[in-house]
């Protein structure tokens, strides 16, 4: 079961070593991802989707585990009686996961780019929409400012994945060349490497045990408590034999996200425990995404 998770530790691991011996191009390589494999990704699984109530009830799924773990974000964060800043940076970190540059490189890597689809779903209407809204209005009252509600609304409605996702659905409605398909699937294609590579680069080994307590906590909330849960509770009420539940259990076991700690730092919150979770949390993922699929078989 170790195959599948080589090459990812190995794309990190190329991805320290260009910053070590040249420089780090992380900053470039996200906005690559952002600007055209996230866009082509979108296009190329939302389009031969039927887009149905099925999805809508994914959705709201996907939507509640969040509001789930953000909920137990807070009352641990409360029970660790963790100052306001760090309290918010704590939320933000044991709550918004990696779902989109190392979820879909999971995905790809256990279960095939088919189940992408579920993965996109994921990020797109849950992880992002809810960062970039209730996870905004956390940050800015961790770091004493006030919310900018007119700011917020831009940054969902001009994310290139999202506009990418409105002109698919409109693009729905006609027959699309079969070379853009194609290019959009090559181009998609493109999202696992980089993506791993970025990362790779963002990696800081200084420090990295700063503010452990409240580190580990946020890892074991988001990638051991949380899962769990959503695992027992498929197993109870559904089964977990369906691949889409094991993509949604990898999904919801994601480490913190890079998207997160950019903004949790841009928004004045504790740098330590948002960069040190980030770090920990993708070298931990290696471990325990391979006990997680591992038991799911």
């Amino acid at each position: 079961m170790l195959d599948p998770v080589l090459p990812i530790a190995l794309y990190l691991f190329l991805g320290y070593l260009f910053k070590v011996i040249f420089h780090d191009n992380s900053k470039q390589l996200i906005e690559f991802i952002i600007y055209f494999s996230l866009p082509a990704i979108v296009f190329s699984k939302i389009y031969p989707l039927t887009l149905d109530e099925r999805i809508l009830n994914l959705i709201l799924m996907f939507v509640g585990f969040i509001l789930l773990n953000l909920s137990l974000a807070y009352f641990i964060g409360k029970l660790m009686k963790l100052e306001r800043v760090i309290l918010a940076t704590f939320m933000i970190m044991a709550t918004f996961g990696n779902t989109s540059f190392i979820g879909f490189s999971y995905i790809d890597a256990f279960y095939g780019q088919d189940y992408i689809v579920y993965g996109l779903i994921y990020d797109l209407f849950g992880s992002f929409l809810l960062l970039v809204s209730v996870g905004m209005f956390i940050i800015t009252w961790g770091s004493g400012r006030k919310n900018d509600v007119k700011s917020i609304f831009k940054s969902v409605f001009l994310f290139p994945p999202s506009i990418m996702f409105l002109i698919t659905v409109l693009a729905k409605n006609f027959e699309v060349p079969n070379f853009l398909i194609l290019t959009t699937e090559t181009l998609g294609a493109t999202l696992v490497p980089i993506a791993m590579i970025a990362i790779g680069m963002k990696l800081e080994l200084k420090h990295i045990f700063a503010r452990f307590h409240v580190v580990s906590m946020a890892m074991i909330l988001k990638m051991l408590i949380v899962p769990i849960i959503v695992l027992l509770g498929f197993q109870i009420f559904h089964g977990i034999e369906e691949t889409w539940v094991k993509v949604t259990i990898i999904e919801v076991a994601m480490p913190p996200m890079t998207m997160a700690t950019v903004l949790a730092i841009k928004g004045g919150l504790d740098e330590k425990v948002a960069i040190n979770s980030l770090v920990l949390g993708v070298l931990l993922s290696l471990f325990t995404i391979t006990a997680y699929t591992t038991y799911l078989g």
